[in-house]
């Protein structure tokens, strides 16, 4: 019986590596965060999608008209056609990411970032800084991490004060 189980411990044992290979790392993650961040910087909508799981889903959530917080879904090629037609009508762009924090699941094959995203950009001649919490999750797909989920908010008075004072304007004439 000490022999049976001394034989199957070193089995168990030897595969270890194997499965060690297998498991997401946090510089794994933070690879992919660097990749993505730079396809961002770069305006490359295709270069992004390499990073994103067929199954990927983005959730944004905003507040409408300062009373109601609504939430949109988009699937990879929906999140795709967005940023690919949002940035063709930006004149210029820039992208950070701060208070990145990266989490490892127990089962080694997935985790997840929570990061400070800021977008400072340039639209008909406005200026345009806007600030959200961002959360993505990862999954291994062929032996690397893909992204399977964002999902944000805006943060509430960390976009340009003009834009919000036009976005209200706005919303004062159509109640009055």
């Amino acid at each position: 019986m000490n022999r049976q189980l001394t034989g199957t411990l070193i089995c168990l044992l030897l595969s270890l590596p194997v499965q060690a290979a297998d498991r997401m790392t946090e510089e794994q993650i933070r690879q992919v965060i660097r990749a993505t961040d730079l396809a961002a910087m770069n305006r490359d909508t295709l270069a992004i999608g390499m990073y994103l799981a067929d199954s990927f889903e983005k959730v944004i959530e905003f507040v409408y008209k300062q009373k109601w917080l609504a939430k949109v879904r988009l699937d990879k090629a929906e999140y795709m056609e967005l940023i690919d037609k949002g940035w063709a009508n930006v004149e210029a762009y820039d992208y950070q990411r701060n208070d990145t924090v990266i989490h490892l699941k127990p089962d080694g094959l997935s985790g997840e970032s929570h990061s400070t995203i800021t977008e400072n950009f340039v639209q008909d001649g406005v200026e345009i800084t806007s600030r959200f919490r961002e959360s993505s999750t990862y999954t291994m797909d062929k032996g690397w991490p893909v992204i399977t989920n964002i999902s944000g908010h805006t943060l509430v008075g960390d976009t340009t004060p003009q834009w919000q004072e036009k976005s209200s304007g706005a919303e004062q004439t159509e109640s009055q």
